[in-house]
């Protein structure tokens, strides 16, 4: 096979959610490509409310997604997309959003994927008994450009959520139902996830779409193929105090998804050592 190239292309995004509109400007800003989209039912692998669970890994999702678009669709290169939120300090008060996009190539059966990570994010979950204590919650998440679901605490997921309320007077009355279905008279409220009733999900996908098409745009030095990238952290960077190798990241691998390609590269932040508050020895 000769070098692969993404200049000029079609890539079909699979979705449930209207993601290819994050993605259109980028591609066709850099590659000159064009993203056309292809409905599949992603709910039917899990969803963030529960109710289907999501087994494995961000990845395993991602392949799972290729898999049931390859069912309907025989497109050369399929996109996927997958998001994960958190908090980020253990209490909540700090939450993040990791998106990971894969390109699926089927004529290579090659994966290119990409990941951003975002501190920008609405994702909130409370437990709430008054209607004062929800419009509080709703202020919180922007709600009315970005929506909430509500559903009653203490019964079975399936069949009680209400998704995708950007509505006061509808939230007000779903948050009435749902409380009088409880056992505790409390509904678990959280911003809605999903991306197209989430705008500032919305964007942090539009910027892992552009850091993918930057990726796709980049060629091997070897082989001349699109897609080469940061493929792996190399852990050991140096204590200041003692100079051993910590679990912090040292560099980077960078590789082709093609011919396997690849180099190390030092960390794009510039950091040379590492406290010794992060040693194994300095502070076991």
């Amino acid at each position: 096979m000769g070098s692969r190239s993404f200049k000029n292309c079609r890539i079909t995004f699979a979705t449930n959610h209207g993601k290819a509109q994050a993605a259109q400007t980028h591609f066709e800003r850099i590659l000159s490509a064009h993203i056309d989209t292809l409905i599949i039912d992603s709910d039917s692998l899990g969803t963030f409310t529960g109710e289907v669970e999501r087994p494995g890994s961000m990845l395993d999702a991602l392949r799972g997604k290729i898999r049931l678009a390859r069912t309907v669709t025989d497109c050369e290169l399929v996109l996927v997309s997958e998001g994960s939120f958190s908090s980020a300090d253990g209490f909540g008060l700090l939450t993040h959003g990791i998106e990971m996009l894969m390109l699926h190539d089927a004529q290579a059966g090659v994966e290119i994927v990409e990941q951003y990570i975002s501190y920008e994010t609405n994702y909130a979950t409370a437990t709430i008994g008054t209607l004062d204590d929800l419009h509080a919650f709703l202020t919180r998440i922007s709600f009315g450009s970005h929506a909430v679901v509500l559903y009653p605490e203490g019964v079975p997921l399936r069949g009680n959520v209400k998704k995708g309320i950007t509505d006061g007077a509808e939230a007000d009355q779903e948050f009435t139902r749902l409380r009088a279905i409880s056992p505790s008279h409390t509904v678990i409220a959280m911003s809605d996830m999903r991306a197209h009733l989430n705008p500032t999900r919305m964007r942090a996908i539009g910027h892992c779409c552009e850091l993918l098409a930057k990726r796709l745009i980049t060629v091997c030095s070897q082989c001349g193929s699109g897609g080469f990238g940061l493929s792996a952290t190399l852990p050991g960077l140096p204590c200041e105090a003692c100079g051993l190798p910590t679990q912090r990241s040292r560099g980077e691998k960078h590789s082709c998804p093609f011919c396997r390609h690849s180099i190390e590269r030092p960390r794009s932040d510039g950091v040379t050592t590492a406290s010794a508050a992060e040693c194994d020895w300095c502070n076991p």
